[in-house]
């Protein structure tokens, strides 16, 4: 069933009464509201022929030859490389050619979607084993709670848990400032019961700030950070601070003076 054009000025009841009609073409097109080239286009057409018709053209326009088109769909098969590489590889040979050229014949010969075997499979890799020592380190925002004078102010929670004990050590500042994560990366050091000798953060500012990195180095810790947009790097981490989200935060914490006890906690887990 064919659609009607939403900004069709006729309908094709209209368009058969104005094909059927026997009045002036200037009557019709001032009755109903159209130009004098639209009642002699349907009057032309008949009351057989009152429907819209495709406006896709017959012989689509094809920039490239069929040996060219040949060629792309040569590589896409052999190579099995993405559109954006495989557009890059064309472009040095057919430079006419550009990204959608390329889309439409690998579309036309049915090479659009890459075979499930072709397309990239993520690896997922695991840690490698460290003895004790090499450190997640990560950063969590609390919600608002209220202080002894009932002002209600934002404060974070530091964590840091080696990956090969689980031992963890938590520490709740009020920003997160590279001045607050220099000391609790050195409070962490005191107060972990063996030598730490690697340090795995995100890319926070705090974390990338030169004090950091010079306090790192003072220590004589290997300081990591984790690409751009790989969170699960540091799932360890991430997976504690959702646990204390889940089984500490929502229960038990409602004032800062529930938060923290001395500054810090030190569990095990």
């Amino acid at each position: 069933m064919h659609s009607l054009h939403p900004q069709a000025r006729t309908t094709p009841a209209v368009r058969q009464e104005i094909a059927r009609s026997r009045e002036p073409t200037g009557v019709l097109a001032q009755r109903f509201s159209v130009s004098t080239e639209t009642i002699r286009k349907w009057r032309k057409r008949g009351a057989q022929d009152c429907q819209d018709h495709s406006s896709r053209p017959h012989k689509l326009p094809w920039k490239a030859t069929e040996e060219e088109r040949a060629i792309v769909c040569a590589l896409r098969q052999a190579t099995g490389f993405p559109l954006d590489d495989l557009t890059f590889v064309v472009s040095h040979f057919l430079p006419h050619l550009n990204r959608d050229a390329v889309y439409r014949i690998l579309k036309a010969e049915g090479l659009g979607r890459l075979p499930p075997a072709q397309q990239r499979q993520r690896r997922s890799g695991t840690f490698k084993d460290y003895d004790l020592g090499f450190i997640h380190m990560d950063i969590k925002h609390l919600p608002k709670l209220q202080t002894a004078n009932g002002e209600r102010r934002k404060r974070y929670l530091y964590v840091a848990i080696d990956r090969c004990s689980r031992w963890v050590h938590l520490a709740v500042k009020d920003d997160e400032l590279a001045t607050s994560a220099v000391a609790f990366l050195k409070e962490a050091v005191r107060a972990f019961p063996f030598k730490i000798t690697h340090v795995l953060t995100d890319r926070g500012s705090c974390f990338t700030a030169d004090g950091f990195e010079e306090a790192c180095r003072q220590l004589k810790l290997e300081h990591r950070r984790t690409k751009p947009y790989t969170p699960q790097t540091n799932g360890l981490v991430e997976r504690f601070n959702g646990r204390v989200q889940r089984e500490v935060l929502g229960i038990t914490i409602y004032s800062h003076r529930d938060l923290s006890y001395g500054g810090n906690w030190v569990m095990t887990v």
